[in-house]
């Protein structure tokens, strides 16, 4: 958690994150950051988007909450360690393509209905 809040308290970090989301480039936060960091600072606008769940009630947008990890455009938020392989693997997929993707999650042996 301490993590969450020194992103949330560096004024040069709050000034790129805006940078990237107003450009349309990606984004990605997990567990406690969405809430702590992109929510508090105005940043979600919105949006939909999940966090680690002692955080998730403070999202103003609650229609995507409680999902293991969302995508919503150029941004994509995660809740927490048990969905870090899920939130990884969105991005590759996002970056490289569904072929990548699933080339990547095979050897980790995910589950068969893993895929964001």
């Amino acid at each position: 958690m301490p993590g969450a809040e020194r992103l949330r308290d560096c004024a040069p970090l709050e000034q790129m994150v805006a940078a990237q989301l107003d450009s349309d480039r990606k984004l990605a936060a997990i567990c406690a950051t969405p809430y702590v960091f992109l929510e508090s600072k105005g940043l979600l606008k919105g949006r939909p988007a999940t966090a680690h769940p002692a955080f998730s009630d403070g999202l103003a947008n609650q229609a995507k909450a409680v999902d293991r990890v969302v995508v919503d455009g150029n941004l994509t938020t995660s809740r927490g360690p048990g969905t870090a392989f899920e939130f990884a693997l969105s991005l590759v997929k996002q970056l490289y393509g569904e072929e990548k993707a699933r080339l990547v999650a095979g050897p980790m042996v995910m589950f068969s209905n893993w895929y964001v």
